[in-house]
């Protein structure tokens, strides 16, 4: 299903739900207020809060940056999957990534935040040369590995 930003609409929760999600420095919210957007902007080489609010105007155009279909930040965090979210330390996405697993543990939510220090957005893009990207995608294996051998597990269980 696509949405067209300037159309968000409810759409119907699914009944299945993933078994787990995996996240590298998530935007969550699009109304850009995060404090990281300016704690972390001399050392993100990547984003400037400018361009960054230049994107959402083009993305989202009259609609509301709190709205929960554009900026998950802003929604219904119950009754998520295990969520594993990854951000370097020296991202202005920083707190985009605090702040929502911070809001998802209040729910109830099974998630764990990675915060990788001295790392830029987009580090793990550097697998196989940066020891923190190699990290980090061990991590990320274990974590899925884990998921969706009991995932394989339950049917297994269910039909016996």
């Amino acid at each position: 299903m696509c949405f067209s930003p300037s159309r968000l609409r409810k759409v119907p929760r699914a009944v299945v739900l993933p078994v787990g999600a995996v996240t590298l420095s998530p935007v969550t919210d699009l109304a850009l207020s995060g404090a990281s957007y300016e704690t972390r902007a001399e050392a993100d080489p990547y984003f400037l809060k400018s361009q960054a609010a230049g994107l959402v105007r083009s993305y989202l155009g009259d609609a509301d940056p709190k709205n929960p279909l554009a900026s998950p930040l802003y929604g219904d965090l119950t009754a998520l999957p295990p969520i594993r979210v990854h951000v370097g330390d020296d991202e202005v996405l920083l707190d985009d990534s605090r702040r929502y697993v911070d809001r998802a543990v209040a729910a109830g939510a099974d998630v764990t935040l990675d915060v990788w220090m001295g790392m830029a957005h987009g580090f793990t893009n550097e697998v196989g040369r940066m020891h923190a990207a190699n990290q980090a995608l061990d991590t990320i294996g274990a974590f899925l590995r884990e998921r969706l051998a009991g995932a394989l597990e339950a049917p297994a269980r269910a039909a016996s």
